[in-house]
């Protein structure tokens, strides 16, 4: 027994040499300056993680590349509608305008194309309700065949009957209900129709503030380009004053750190630059991965708005504002829906008359072999009224007054939000132009202390604790200055679209 546990033993540990010898080594080389991390109880280090991942990697595709194409490709299904989204024809090869980017935008974007159909579904509406003054023509063909074989053949019946018939009825007299339903339905377009502008200032908003979303994505690019080229410089002086033994290491650490984390600040830019991207194709209506690039604003936007103008806005808001002009049609529209809630209530005067041409057959006859045919004519006049109809009519009246209530209130609450909107908006605007003032003369006065906290630094007359709280404020300053004139465009953009007009331009009023 010890014998057999012996041998076992020695197996496994043979087959354990061989797999450690048939194993591959991996020579990790040193990693980057700006990559070199360690940390207690982990021997794993960071560049040794790549490496595996690369290795791994390596070995998928060649894994992939042995499987046979019908295996490893399989068929996609055709979208003939994304295919058809492909296929427009966008010229990108040159930068886009603010301007070219909205007639691209309002070309190929779906939602106003959305709208537009609702628009055309209510128009079809209108005509269906406008078919009721019309007389109604009804016309149909019969065919009878009846036989019928009974005890004495005296009673038997064979006969065909057949023809033609018209029916002709129409509504004289309703109370109004045709009318209101009309009414009712035209008040329905003029609401599509504003919804219908209100998506295109929704897109147009959209679309601007995409694009000064780029704009300063990609000037936050440069920003830490430079942030990086400061963070660079601090790093290498504090090395040449600590090859000069004139300050410890702590000084260069701490400006390596600072170099370090500027150049993850400037990979987050460039990521961020890829997501406001995909969203400003997105608003226009192109694929996310489709390569454009945009032309810079040329300059910062008029500013001039004195505060006795905001009243002046808000009122303009009020009559501009498609949104409320589709509450205002709503609420008509309800209103009509009463009105033909009460002629519901009221009789109804019918004229109408009907002509048929019938030819019959029998076959029992012995003349069997003529045919027998007589016209018909009517014409009447009836009043129809729904004396008793389990309250229903009654119960329809009370829900149009309740829905021409809540409709009601429902634009006295869109007026006051707009209202609210179109202040909170303007200051917004108001307070954006001040901040973009103070963000310039702060990012000059934080350049000019940098590079002389620099030159003392060099000098000896400064630590490196100065040195890199200037460089921090610096880059705050930067970023700042980016964010206030972003800020100002898009307030403007917000404050144009809150008054209900269709660009950013501020007219002053006398």
């Amino acid at each position: 027994m010890n014998n057999a546990v012996g041998y076992t033993a020695l197996i496994a540990c043979s087959c354990l040499v061989f797999c450690i010898a048939g194993c591959r080594t991996v020579d990790v080389p040193a990693s980057p300056s700006h990559l070199k991390y360690q940390e207690i109880d982990k021997p794993l280090s960071v560049s040794t993680g790549i490496l595996e991942a690369e290795f791994i990697a390596e070995k998928l595709a060649e894994q992939k590349k042995k499987i046979p194409p019908s295996v490893s490709k399989k068929p996609k299904i055709a979208d003939p509608v994304w295919n058809s989204v492909r296929k427009l024809n966008i010229d990108t090869k040159d930068p886009l305008t603010l301007i070219e980017l909205v007639d691209i935008a309002l070309a190929n974007n779906p939602d106003t194309r959305q709208s537009w159909g609702n628009t055309r579904v209510a128009r079809a509406l209108e005509k269906q309700k406008e078919g009721k003054l019309y007389p109604q023509i009804t016309t149909s063909m019969t065919l009878t065949r009846e036989k019928t074989v009974a005890t004495l053949p005296i009673s038997n019946v064979n006969d065909l009957e057949y023809g033609p018939s018209t029916k002709l009825t129409y509504l004289l007299l309703d109370f109004g209900g045709r009318k209101a339903n009309i009414e009712q339905a035209f008040q329905g377009i003029l609401s599509a129709d504003s919804l219908y502008n209100q998506a295109i200032q929704d897109l147009l908003l959209s679309v601007e503030k995409n694009y000064y979303q780029l704009y300063s994505a990609q000037s936050k690019v440069e920003a830490s380009e430079d942030d990086v080229k400061n963070t660079k410089e601090d790093f290498e002086a504090a090395e040449q004053r600590f090859e000069a033994g004139l300050v410890t290491k702590l000084d260069v650490l701490q400006a390596k750190s600072d170099y370090e984390n500027s150049l993850y600040s400037l990979e987050n830019s460039k990521g961020q630059v890829k997501s406001a991207r995909a969203t400003l194709a997105q608003s226009i209506g192109i694929p996310a991965d489709t390569e454009f690039e945009i032309v810079i604003p040329s300059k910062i936007p008029p500013t001039g708005i004195s505060e006795e103008d905001v009243s002046a806005i808000i009122e303009d808001a009020i009559v501009k504002r498609p949104d409320i002009a589709s509450l205002r049609a709503e609420l008509k529209s309800k209103e009509a829906a009463v009105k033909s809630a009460v002629s519901d209530l009221l009789p109804t005067l019918n004229l109408g008359g009907t002509a048929e041409a019938n030819k019959y057959k029998y076959y029992n006859d012995p003349a069997s072999g003529t045919k027998k045919r007589d016209n018909s004519y009517t014409a009447y006049a009836s009043v129809d009224w729904d004396v008793f109809d389990g309250f229903y009519n009654i119960n329809k009246k009370v829900q149009a007054d309740r829905e021409l209530d809540i409709a009601r209130d429902k634009l006295i609450q869109k007026q006051l939000s707009v209202s609210a909107d179109v202040w909170i908006k303007y200051y917004d605007f108001y307070t954006a132009v001040s901040k973009f003032a103070y963000s310039e003369s702060f990012f000059d006065t934080a350049r000019i202390s940098y590079e002389l906290a620099l030159e003392s630094y060099n000098a000896g007359l400064k630590s490196i604790l100065d040195l890199l709280q200037s460089q921090s404020r610096l880059s705050e300053a930067r970023s700042r200055f980016i964010q206030s004139k972003e800020d100002v465009f898009i307030s403007l953009a917000e404050l144009a679209h809150a008054r209900g007009s269709v660009n950013g331009k501020i007219e002053k009023r006398d």
